[in-house]
């Protein structure tokens, strides 16, 4: 059975279950500011919104963002996605419909729609009246116990965990 890296270490560490995890990935690109199409160049250029739309997708982690609101029951409320429609992409048992249906219909929508989500940060750095460098920031929040029964890689993903009065960062 496959078992990610993340996974392994978190065992190595002996945390209970109940152990909050913060995930963040980001990236970020050169960009035209002058324009004002830096959001567009970062949509096109890196993968962030499609990591985050797969990772989201994937049922059982139940993924909260820093106010501790649920992802997946945000976006059903926010009428991005219908409950029905994550309920047929969950059921193993749904041949019509997986995650990766989920994942690339939130990812079509945040890319359509970027400004009116609220899951994926943007900064920009202007260097001059028309260059500058974009960043887009993905946090998410579950915890151990999701992460060990989980099946799921994190690949890229800055996965920390509180540990003996710090913050413990595990490379992915």
């Amino acid at each position: 059975m496959f078992k990610s890296k993340v996974a392994t270490q978190l065992v190595e560490l002996n945390l209970s279950p109940e152990t909050k995890v913060s995930l963040l990935y980001s990236g970020g690109c050169s960009c035209y500011v002058h324009n004002e199409s830096e959001v567009e160049t970062a949509l096109a250029e890196t993968d962030v919104v499609n990591v985050f739309t797969s990772l989201v997708s994937k049922p059982g982690l139940n993924f909260t963002d820093n106010y501790g609101n649920n992802i997946i029951d945000s976006l059903v409320n926010d009428e991005w996605i219908e409950r029905e429609f994550v309920d047929a992409c969950w059921d193993e048992g749904n041949e019509d419909t997986d995650d990766s249906e989920l994942a690339d219909t939130l990812s079509k929508a945040f890319n359509d729609e970027f400004y009116e989500q609220d899951f994926i940060e943007k900064d920009v750095t202007q260097y001059d009246y028309k260059r500058g460098f974009i960043e887009l920031t993905a946090r998410l929040n579950t915890t151990v116990g999701r992460i060990l029964e989980s099946n799921v890689s994190f690949a890229g993903w800055k996965v920390s965990v509180p540990l003996k009065g710090g913050t413990f960062t595990l490379g992915s």
